[in-house]
């Protein structure tokens, strides 16, 4: 869901998302003319969960994007999002949801861990038997599968990106503009 442009470097947030009752408290909070604070919290929502292709951070696991987003936007590892930017994620969340998104926040999750499986392997390991705890055997049928369970992540990134791209393109496939009025609700993905 594209909640802001960047138009002449500037960042310009879609006027049809300060109709979500969560990002326009968060617009009205903030006080000051160029509504910098609320640029960076929309940031951060937007690129913390925003699964699409153009999310520059869309590579880092969601804990790694959590830190990086926060040094970058608030220049403070330590800054901590309050309740009415937590609102406004968990209504992000819940408008990006779809049976795919869960699939593929799931399977992420489930490769995360499988990486860390990996990353713990000690070929020197023994049993209580004093057998090896991990064999080469097991190690290189987990590898053959990895290549199948990596190219079907990518294949289910590419459907959720599809399916977020169909939310945001007229029938003619030409892009909403962000001034034009939708249709529906749907024609913004929301």
């Amino acid at each position: 869901m594209k909640v802001f442009d960047i138009v002449s470097g500037e960042i310009v947030v879609d006027p049809s998302r300060l109709i979500i009752p969560e990002f326009k408290k968060l617009w009205q909070r903030d006080k000051s003319k160029d509504k910098h604070s609320v640029m960076k919290e929309l940031a951060y929502i937007t690129f913390l969960f925003d699964l699409s292709a153009d999310n520059p951070y869309r590579g880092y696991t969601e804990y790694e994007r959590d830190s990086v987003l926060k040094k970058d936007l608030f220049d403070n590892v330590n800054w901590e999002p309050d309740e009415l930017v937590e609102d406004a994620i968990a209504k992000f969340k819940k408008l990006m949801e779809t049976t795919n998104t869960r699939v593929l926040l799931g399977a992420k999750k489930a490769a995360e861990e499988l990486a860390k499986w990996f990353e713990q392997i000690d070929f020197s390991l023994i049993d209580a038997y004093g057998k090896p705890v991990f064999s080469a055997r097991e190690l290189s049928s987990n590898l053959k599968e990895v290549g199948n369970i990596v190219k079907s992540l990518g294949q289910l990134e590419e459907m959720v990106r599809q399916e977020q791209l169909e939310k945001t393109t007229t029938r003619g496939g030409m892009d909403i503009g962000m001034y034009e009025i939708p249709r529906s609700n749907t024609d913004y993905g929301i």
